[in-house]
Parts: structure tokens; C-alpha cells; sequence
């Protein structure tokens, strides 16, 4: 697709042109273009096809716009409508997609909460922010509570620089502020650990109805559908009644399979996942947890009817993303953390611009942790410097982007593995026994067939340059080789 095809749509959102040679202006409605607005849309595209790659940047004129981040802890892609689920438990965030910029290939940096967020907010990889694990060894077996260094700068700090009034609203856990969360934020919300959107949704409401008048960054967060929360109203298993197996479901059953099945990666051994479960067993806990990603979409919802019962849609960039995902059986394992499987790290992301009517449906493979700088990058907002996420605008323009997909787990000290991208190639190396695994996801997309003793050629070369990043980020490889440590009890 041409560039100009490809940028057309995007801009198509009401735009005006008030200075051809410095800057495009968009402006911002609630509901379609009229005529007019929709000629001047036009003029944008022709005169962006004039325009020199290092000129083209998106500027916002009139009210200045707010930022919405909102974070559906542990919401697997494919569970969502627009990833494929047929059951319809998305259907808010299906309608947020079809006006959306929508990202079908973006990958967490991590596969649980507290490394991807960290990431998310600092767009550096964890490897570089440090916070892996919510507690880091000091010297031999000592360990401490983890936190942000303070010489590593994060989003909202910037935002609350450039005039922005911070609010964050979450369910604590593994976004706690105790692990740098809380920093650039003028109201943070973390009191109830493993909650969920129908505790921090009301807050940020709260919050927003005295602040409206402010230009704003909200963090909205929740783990709805994560394995340690569980309904106030408990499940009712309309999506698995056929279900006659022993297991009750909640997050305590989970916990303890979570638990048990974690011994496999010790010296000592233990049962996987799969040897504690069976396929029904895993069928049945995937059905509760569509029961909570139904739950968690109404309050999504809920959320943006109050953004515009407030007037406060047209004039706010919303980015919806998930920290990672959740496996159920698909490689023997329950919960998240400890692989890098696609049902762990391909996660949602969307992000709407005010006045967009259209579906933008980008392909090409991203990080979740591009999103805040990919809206920085819109509103002329210079990121911090030395990062390691991108602006994904580029994509939008359909111009060429390369971009260094990778994940990282450090989980609990359990494994030590990283994950490497090369457009459907996927390479997974275990540090400790290094083993690795090749996928090819065009072909295999559930990852059932490795492909590295197949095609070795390719996986030295992946290999080679996954070690090369990890030197980048001042990591050896070799430090990790059958690296016996006791794992961190605290989850």
C-alpha cells in the first residue's frame, strides 16, 4: 500500500491546514466530519504527500489534549473479538478498535506485571530499568525491595513537567507506587492490592469531574481478568456448564497450581501444570476467566461513557494495552511469568485520537511499550532521552520502521529467558540450559512446532544477535549457564 493511501484514513479526522510549512493541524470533534471538515481532510492528505519525511509530525491545534492510559492486566490478545474470541466479551473495547489505531502484533517487553509496566513507563527494556523482580538480591542471599532508580526518568514525570496534572489510578500489586509508579503523579490510587476496575474506575471518575478543566495524564488499571482476582459476585460458568471436573476455580486454586508447578524449574524438580490439570480442567479455568474479561470490558465502558458524559472524549488520547497475557495449558503451564510463549507476550494494543472514525489496522510487529512515546511523538512532546521504545507514527504514515521485538523474564529467579522477533520468526532462548526454540508464526502460530534443530542456520543467527543485544544492555550471556539461585517466595 502506497505511502499515501495508507495516511489518508488516518487523517481524514477533521483536520484544518493554519501553517502548510510548519506544522498539520487536526481538529479535534466528538462525531463525523461535516463536508467542510471533511474537504479540509482532503488538503491534509495532499499536502502531507508533498511533505518531506523529517516535516511530517502530527500537531493537535485548539484545547490541548489529555492522555488515558488504561491497562487491562493479563489480557491475552486472543481472548478480545478483534483478536479472534468468538464468545463476544469485548464488545466495548471491539467498537474502541474499529476507531482506533489498532496494533495486531505488539508484543509485551515481559511476561508479568511488574518488569512490563516499569518498561511501559520508563519505555526502557527491563534489563535496563532493573526492576525484574519486586524484590533484587543485595549480596549473597540478602534481598531487598525493588524500585526505579531515581536516575531513570518516567513518562509521567515528563508529562507533569509539560504542564500535565498526573493521576493514577490501579490496583496496586505490581504496580504499587512503592516500585517508582507513584513518581510525577499527583493522585495515586494503590490501596487495594489486586484490584480491580470496579474499585478504580469510580476514583478516576471522581478524580476526573474535579479536574476536567485541567489538561490531564490518567492511568487507569485493574486486574479483572488476572489469575488473583476474583469477582465480587463469583462466576457463574455460563461458559462452561458442561464442566464435571473436580476443580472449583479462583484465584486461590490458582494460586496453589501456580505455586506447585513452579517447583519444575528447580534443581529438586516438580509437576508442571499439565500434570496437576487436564484439558477440561484448563477449558474450565479459561472459561472463568472470559467471564472476568466480560466483566472487565463493561467497566471499560463504563469508564468512557463518563469520558464523554464529561466532554472529555474528543479532547483525549486513549491507549488501551495489556502487561501480558495468560496461559492455560497451551505449553503445559498455568498463570504467567515463567515462559515467553505468544499466549504470554502478544498482547492488545489501541490507541485513539480524538476525531478518528476508522479502523487503522497495523501489521507490522511493535512493543506495547512504543504507545506513550508514539503519542508524545503526536502532540510534539520530545521523550526522554537515551530510551529504547519508538514512535510508531512512521507505521501510520506506512512508512518503513525497524524495531528490535524482544521480551525478557527474570521470573521470581525461577527462569532466566529472552525472546527475540525477526518478522515471523520467533526465537526463544533459555539462559541456564541454553536451549533454544524457533517458531516460525506465519505457519505455526501456536507455537507447536520448534524449528531449530530444522533450521539451524537461522537460529545461530538469531541467537547471535539476541546475545549482541543483550551485551548492548550490559548483560553476559555466558553469567546465566546452569546459574543455580533460590527463588523468590514473594509473589
Amino acid at each position: 500500500m502506497s505511502q499515501s493511501s495508507r495516511l489518508r484514513p488516518f487523517l481524514m479526522a477533521g483536520a484544518a491546514i493554519v501553517a502548510a510549512n510548519v506544522a498539520v493541524i487536526v481538529w479535534l470533534l466528538l462525531d463525523r466530519p461535516s463536508e467542510a471538515e471533511s474537504s479540509g481532510g482532503e488538503r491534509i492528505g495532499r499536502l502531507l504527500e508533498e511533505r518531506t519525511r523529517a516535516e511530517s509530525r502530527f500537531d493537535f491545534e485548539g484545547e490541548p489534549l489529555n492522555i488515558c492510559l488504561i491497562s487491562l492486566d493479563a489480557l491475552r490478545y486472543d481472548r478480545c473479538g478483534f483478536g479472534g474470541n468468538e464468545r463476544d466479551v469485548t464488545p466495548n473495547l471491539d467498537r474502541l478498535a474499529d476507531e482506533a489505531v489498532f496494533f495486531a502484533d505488539a508484543t509485551s517487553p515481559s511476561a508479568w506485571t511488574l518488569p512490563s509496566h516499569m518498561s511501559i513507563f520508563t519505555g526502557r527494556w527491563p534489563s535496563i530499568h532493573g526492576v525484574v523482580n519486586k524484590l533484587r538480591v543485595v549480596g549473597g542471599d540478602r534481598l531487598e525491595r525493588a524500585s526505579l532508580s531515581p536516575a531513570i526518568p518516567t513518562m509521567p514525570e515528563l508529562l507533569r513537567d509539560q504542564g500535565f496534572l498526573c493521576g493514577g489510578f490501579t490496583g496496586d500489586a505490581g504496580v504499587s507506587g512503592e516500585f517508582g509508579f507513584s513518581r510525577g503523579f499527583e493522585t495515586y490510587l494503590d490501596d487495594e492490592k489486586f484490584g480491580g476496575l470496579p474499585h478504580s474506575v469510580p476514583a478516576a471518575i471522581s478524580w476526573l469531574e474535579t479536574h476536567r478543566s485541567e489538561r490531564f495524564f490518567l492511568f487507569l488499571h485493574g486486574y479483572d481478568v488476572h489469575g488473583q482476582f476474583d469477582p465480587a459476585s463469583g462466576y457463574s460458568g455460563h461458559f462452561t456448564p458442561d464442566y464435571d471436573g473436580t476443580l472449583k476455580g479462583g484465584k486461590d486454586e490458582q494460586a496453589e497450581i501456580r505455586e506447585q508447578s513452579l517447583t519444575c524449574y528447580t534443581e529438586e524438580g516438580g509437576p508442571r501444570a499439565s500434570d496437576l490439570m487436564s484439558a477440561a480442567d484448563f477449558e474450565y479455568h479459561l472459561g472463568l476467566y472470559d467471564e472476568k474479561v466480560q466483566a472487565a470490558d463493561e467497566q471499560v465502558g463504563r469508564f468512557l461513557s463518563a469520558l464523554r458524559r464529561l466532554d472529555l472524549l474528543s479532547r483525549t488520547i486513549i491507549i488501551v494495552l495489556a502487561d501480558h497475557g495468560e496461559e492455560f495449558g497451551e505449553h503445559g503451564g498455568l498463570d504467567h511469568g515463567p515462559t515467553l510463549y505468544q499466549e504470554m507476550v502478544h498482547v492488545p494494543l489501541l490507541i485513539r485520537f480524538p476525531g478518528y472514525t476508522k479502523r487503522l489496522e497495523i501489521t507490522e510487529p511493535v512493543r506495547s511499550m512504543d504507545a506513550l512515546p508514539t503519542v508524545l511523538d503526536a502532540l510534539g512532546i520530545a521523550p526522554p532521552v537515551g530510551i529504547d521504545a519508538r514512535s510508531l507514527l512512521p507505521l501510520l504514515r506506512g512508512e518503513p520502521l525497524e524495531i528490535e521485538v524482544i521480551a525478557e523474564t527474570d521470573y521470581r529467579l525461577f527462569v532466566h529467558r529472552r525472546m527475540l522477533r525477526d518478522g515471523p520468526w520467533k526465537l526463544i532462548f533459555d539462559l541456564r540450559s541454553g536451549q533454544r526454540e524457533l517458531y516460525d508464526l506465519s505457519s505455526d502460530p501456536l507455537e507447536r512446532q520448534d524449528l531449530s534443530s530444522r533450521a539451524p542456520r537461522r537460529t545461530y543467527e538469531m541467537e547471535q544477535e539476541l546475545r549482541g543485544w543483550m551485551r548492548r544492555v550490559r548483560q553476559a550471556p555466558e553469567s546465566f549457564r546452569d546459574l543455580r539461585e533460590t527463588p523468590i517466595a514473594e509473589y
